[in-house]
């Protein structure tokens, strides 16, 4: 037991040293406000990975159940329904996801549609 309350004091000291370099970086040079706008610049490329992601995968997805359904036809005990309605369902889900962005006003646009 006291070993476990010897680690929780020791941990408190090493998180405030490990976050005083970035204070003092953000104090000297642009602030916190500018370093926030320098984060941005990543974020909104991993934003435009994120929702072409979406969409490459919602539409193989979403070419997958048709391919299934016809295979469903054919032999409806070796490839069941639900395999049809699960790709379809999640192919539409994610073709839609970066369309969130328009109908919220939070949230980072997808910016090669800008």
């Amino acid at each position: 037991m006291k070993r476990l309350n010897m680690r929780r004091i020791l941990l408190l000291p090493l998180i405030i040293l490990i976050f005083v370099p970035v204070l003092a970086y953000a104090k000297l040079r642009t602030g916190i406000g500018g370093m926030a706008e320098n984060i941005m610049d990543p974020v909104n490329v991993l934003s435009d990975f994120v929702h072409s992601a979406c969409i490459l995968i919602g539409g193989s997805f979403l070419f997958a159940s048709l391919i299934k359904y016809v295979e469903h036809r054919r032999s409806p005990l070796m490839t069941p329904i639900s395999t049809v309605v699960f790709l379809l369902i999640a192919g539409l889900i994610l073709v839609l996801l970066p369309l969130v962005s328009y109908v919220t006003s939070n949230g980072i646009p997808y910016s090669l549609l800008k």
